[in-house]
């Protein structure tokens, strides 16, 4: 995965969730658990949702936890195709008690992760932390664009194109992570990897790396390898 999240942040004991979600405003949300509905609301736990997403779509989203030892809940995609997926865009808006948007918007790119959301499965795609003092009553959400493994998409390409453009960046930061590793060592690597003068797209990359190895309880540097051997 790459990914960034705003303002949603990794949380590296957590499961490990494939992709960057960029939000257009830095605020919390509490969690909400979202049952899938294409424009019609579902109630669950007291709060409503409606997945809005286009008729047609490939994917469908909810909310729900990954597994049952987390408390935490998570902006779930499900596969509804025969294809493998390799790229997400998708849109969230939510409103607490008083009215106030909490807007998301989470990209993911599976290029340097785990391999593609294969056909009917679902992955995590952005955790939702709580903030104790926001109470979320309703929302809504959309998948924008999807590229499939074969390269071909689905949805409006100019929400993907962020996504796009940035890749080729993401893996030549990958390339420099381990090109590093092995001319200088460990230290340049770590230096690199938690360099705080990072871009988004690169922060992208090494937020997952640390949490993802974290979660799989293996070297970063391990994890680097594998994902940049599997990207090329």
């Amino acid at each position: 995965m790459v990914g960034i999240i705003s303002p949603l942040h990794s949380q590296p004991a957590k499961p490990p969730v494939d992709s960057y979600a960029v939000g257009e405003q830095a605020s919390a949300m509490k969690s909400i658990i979202l049952a899938i509905s294409l424009l019609a609301p579902a109630f669950t736990f007291g709060q409503k949702f409606q997945d809005v997403t286009a008729k047609g779509s490939p994917l469908s989203l909810k909310i729900d936890r990954i597994d049952s030892t987390d408390p935490d809940s998570y902006v779930i995609a499900h596969n509804n195709s025969g294809k493998g997926v390799l790229a997400i865009v998708a849109s969230m808006n939510f409103k607490d008690a008083t009215g106030q948007d909490f807007p998301l918007t989470t990209r993911q790119d599976y290029a340097f992760k785990i391999g593609a959301l294969k056909p009917h499965e679902q992955r995590g795609v952005a955790p939702v932390n709580l903030d104790s003092g926001v109470k979320i009553t309703e929302g809504v959400g959309a998948v924008l664009w999807v590229q499939f493994e074969d390269g071909t998409t689905w949805g409006d390409a100019g929400a993907g194109k962020q996504l796009l453009d940035s890749r080729p960046k993401r893996l030549a930061f990958l390339k420099r992570l381990v090109n590093l590793y092995y001319e200088t060592g460990q230290d340049a690597f770590d230096a690199a990897l938690n360099d705080p003068t990072l871009d988004r797209s690169e922060r992208s990359v090494a937020m997952c790396l640390k949490g993802d190895a974290e979660y799989e309880k293996m070297p970063t540097i391990d994890l680097a390898k594998k994902r940049f051997a599997d990207a090329v």
